[in-house]
C-alpha cells in the first residue's frame, strides 16, 4: 500500500517515548543503577570512588549517542520501504478522505490516527517550561537542580525522583494527592508500592502522600503544601499529573469523530473510531499509555482496515515496569482488582533470599504470583533492581501458553541464575 506518515518535525519521529520518554529516562536510570554499583563495589573488593555525576551531560550524551541515531535510522529505514513523510503543525481534516497539511490537502482511503499526548497542568500550577517543567521541558534544564519538587507520585514521578537523588541533587521532594504512590497502576499490591516507597526514603527522598501543593511562589522559591508545610529553596518544579490526548487540534468532531469528555477518541473493537475509514490508536485512546501497546494496536488497526476484521489486545496480557529506585513489572489482574471482581485466587510469592546470584548481585524483591484454583496464572508482581524484564517476561510467557505455576517448578532452571527465585514459588 502507499503510506504516507505526517508529523510535527524530524526531530518528533519516534514520538515522546522515544525522544522525551522511555528511552532517555531509562538511559539516565542505568547511570543511576551504575552509581549504585560504584558505590557498593566493595563487595567485590573494589574500591571505587565516584568523581561526579553530571545530570547535563549524561542527557546531552544520550540525546546524541541514543536518541539522535535511532530516530535518524528510523526516518532511513521507513524510507528505504518506500513511506513518504510530510512535516507540519497545521493538520485538519476536512472530511472523512481529506486532510489539510499547511496549504497542502491529502486524500487517503484510510486514516491512522496515532497523534498521542502531552503533559497536562492543574489549575494553581501552569508549567512555563522555566520553573515549573513538564516530563517534556525538563530534558532542557542547564544544570540538575539542587532543591527539587516533583508534583505527581505516578510512574513518572518515582522514576524522576530516583534520577534526581542518583545524580545528586540534595532534596528531592515528592507530593501526591492520593493515599499512596502509584496509584494509577492499577494490578500493583500494596506491599510491592510500599516496598518503593522505603527504597526512596531510605536514599533520602522525601515523600507526601494525601497532600496537594496550594501555592507555588517562584521569586521566592517556596512552596506551601496542604499538610501545612511550606518548603524552601526550591529551584524546579515538576509536574508529572498525567497527560491528555491530541485530538483537539485536528477538527476531528466536525467529521463525525466521537470524543469521550477528556478527548480520547472513542473506538469500537479493532480501533475502529465512528467513521469507519478513521482508526485510533495509543494514548489517544483509553487503553494503558504504553509505547508497547501503542505498537501492536497499529499492526492491528491497520491489519483490521484491509482484511475487515476487528481483532485487538488482550490487555491482560500486555506488561508494563516501572523504572525507579526499583523495577516494578506487572501484568494480569491484581490482588484488589482480584478481590474487586470476586475472582478466587491464590498468592504464591518468592525472594531472592535463597537464590545465591541475586545474592552476589545485591539483588533484593520479590516474585508475587496471583493463580486461579488450577494453578493458572492471573497476574504477577515482580520487584528487583535489575532482573525485572526476564522475570516479567518468563510469567507473561507462561501465562499466555497457559502454564501452571507447578510447571514452572519441575523446570531445570541453570545455577547460579537469579531466574531460579521461579522454582521457588510455592
Amino acid at each position: 500500500k502507499k503510506v504516507l506518515c505526517i508529523e510535527k518535525s524530524p526531530q518528533s519521529i519516534g514520538g515522546t517515548c522515544l525522544n522525551r520518554g522511555c528511552v532517555p529516562t531509562k538511559h539516565l536510570r542505568e547511570g543511576a543503577f551504575l552509581l549504585d554499583t560504584l558505590k557498593e563495589s566493595s563487595l567485590y573488593g573494589i574500591t571505587a570512588q565516584v568523581q561526579s555525576a553530571n545530570f547535563s551531560l549524561a542527557v546531552e550524551k544520550v540525546k546524541s549517542q541514543v536518541i539522535k541515531p535511532i530516530r535518524e535510522n528510523t526516518y532511513e529505514y521507513l524510507k528505504g520501504r518506500g513511506v513518504k513523510f510530510l512535516f507540519s503543525q497545521e493538520v485538519k481534516f476536512l472530511n472523512p478522505n481529506t486532510l489539510t497539511v499547511g496549504e497542502q490537502k491529502i486524500t487517503s482511503r484510510f486514516f491512522l490516527l496515532a497523534t498521542g499526548s502531552r503533559p497536562q497542568g492543574i489549575p494553581n500550577l501552569t508549567p512555563d517550561g522555566e520553573y515549573i517543567c513538564t516530563t517534556d521541558t525538563i530534558w532542557e534544564i542547564e544544570e540538575l537542580p539542587q532543591r527539587v519538587l516533583i508534583v505527581g507520585g505516578g510512574v513518572s514521578g518515582v522514576e524522576f525522583a530516583n534520577l534526581f537523588k542518583a545524580y545528586g541533587a540534595k532534596e528531592v521532594y515528592v507530593v501526591e494527592i492520593a493515599p499512596s504512590l502509584l496509584g494509577g497502576v492499577k494490578n500493583l499490591s500494596p506491599d510491592v508500592v510500599k516496598r518503593l516507597e522505603r527504597t526512596l526514603k531510605a536514599r533520602g527522598i522525601k515523600i507526601f502522600t494525601s497532600t496537594a501543593v496550594e501555592e507555588v511562589d517562584p521569586a521566592s522559591q517556596r512552596v506551601k503544601l496542604s499538610n501545612g508545610q511550606t518548603l524552601e529553596g526550591i529551584q524546579k518544579v515538576l509536574l508529572t499529573v498525567g497527560r491528555r490526548p491530541n485530538s483537539d487540534h485536528l477538527g476531528l468532531e466536525k467529521i463525525g469523530v466521537e470524543l469521550t469528555h477528556k478527548g480520547f477518541v472513542k473506538v469500537k473493537k479493532g480501533y475502529q473510531t465512528s467513521v469507519k475509514n478513521i482508526y485510533a490508536v495509543g494514548d489517544l485512546i483509553e487503553t494503558p499509555a504504553l509505547a508497547h501497546v501503542a505498537k501492536h494496536e497499529a499492526l492491528l488497526a491497520v491489519a483490521n482496515m484491509f482484511k475487515n476484521t476487528s481483532r485487538e489486545l488482550d490487555y491482560n496480557l500486555v506488561p508494563s515496569v516501572v523504572y525507579s529506585a526499583l523495577e516494578i513489572g506487572s501484568f494480569g489482574l491484581g490482588e484488589k482488582e482480584l478481590k474487586g471482581k470476586g475472582i478466587k485466587f491464590s498468592v504464591k510469592m518468592a525472594t531472592f533470599r535463597a537464590v545465591a546470584k541475586a545474592l552476589s548481585e545485591r539483588e533484593e524483591g520479590f516474585v508475587k504470583v496471583f493463580t486461579d484454583q488450577e494453578g493458572h496464572l492471573l497476574g504477577t508482581n515482580v520487584v528487583s533492581k535489575k532482573h525485572t524484564d526476564a522475570l516479567l517476561h518468563l510469567l507473561l510467557m507462561a501465562k499466555s501458553q497457559g502454564i501452571k505455576v507447578e510447571t514452572l517448578r519441575e523446570i531445570v532452571w541453570a545455577h547460579p541464575t537469579v531466574d531460579e527465585v521461579l522454582e521457588l514459588l510455592p
